[in-house]
């Protein structure tokens, strides 16, 4: 089992002192997964250069709501040149504060075909979500996603064992990343319940300790499966959810 962090760039020198702590720290941990958000000034394809200048393994995030294809591809060209292995393609909401925004047009499985063209080399990755819509539905996108030369997927956070073995069950022969994130406090719960539409097992308890637990079980279903987990601390520091979650 390998091991992806996803962090948020604050500053690019902070940013790579983080990564390469963590990296030290918890040899399992073999590349650093990075969000692009509208919040944050410093975008995924910015920090993911400023990692692999420095010789950090990084994963950006592209969302394709923003970006044409020639857009994508030229980024992703200068990335690809300084040893760049692996990306991950998402949709993308479009913002609320923004009424005339125009979406790009660009379909994942669209832009993992021009990609695959352009970049051989590179493993594509697109996401999975078990809660926007119907398992059949979900299932039925991801294997068009794979029909279209994905290499697999990034999860959105498991919290049930027992819907984390169903997707495993469907998708035993793919790459899959699967998402683990504590949710400690209710606002943090509010989160994934109203924006992300997660339905939470009935035993499960928003602390640290109680996410850590049903964390360690998850990684070692994980494990068992011969898949890799990447691991998103959000609202706590990766510092704190690191060492209290330790199986690695």
């Amino acid at each position: 089992m390998q091991i992806a962090l996803e962090l948020v760039p604050r500053t690019l020198d902070s940013f790579l002192e983080e990564s390469r702590t963590h990296i030290s720290n918890f040899p399992k941990i073999m590349a650093i997964n990075i969000p692009e958000l509208r919040s944050v000034e410093i975008k995924s394809f910015e920090a993911s250069e400023h990692l692999l200048k420095n010789g950090v393994a990084a994963i950006p995030h592209f969302r394709l709501i923003d970006r044409t294809l020639d857009d994508l591809e030229t980024k992703i060209e200068k990335l690809a040149a300084l040893g760049l292995k692996q990306v991950l393609l998402i949709s993308g909401d479009p913002p609320i504060d923004m009424p005339n925004f125009v979406p790009s047009g660009v379909k994942i499985p669209q832009a993992i075909k021009h990609l695959k063209t352009k970049f051989p080399q590179l493993k594509i990755y697109a996401g999975q979500d078990s809660y926007r819509q119907s398992f059949k539905k979900e299932l039925d996108y991801c294997k068009e996603k794979l029909d279209a030369g994905a290499d697999g997927f990034f999860t959105q956070p498991f919290f049930s064992e027992g819907i984390l073995n169903l997707w495993i069950e469907h998708l035993h022969e793919t790459e899959m990343w699967i998402g683990l994130s504590p949710v400690a406090g209710n606002g943090s719960r509010n989160y994934w319940e109203t924006v992300n539409q997660v339905v939470f097992p009935p035993n499960f308890r928003f602390d640290l300790e109680y996410n850590c637990i049903a964390g360690r079980r998850i990684l070692t279903l994980i494990e068992a499966a011969g898949k890799n987990a990447y691991l998103m601390p959000i609202t706590i520091s990766a510092d704190k959810y690191l060492h209290a979650l330790r199986t690695f």
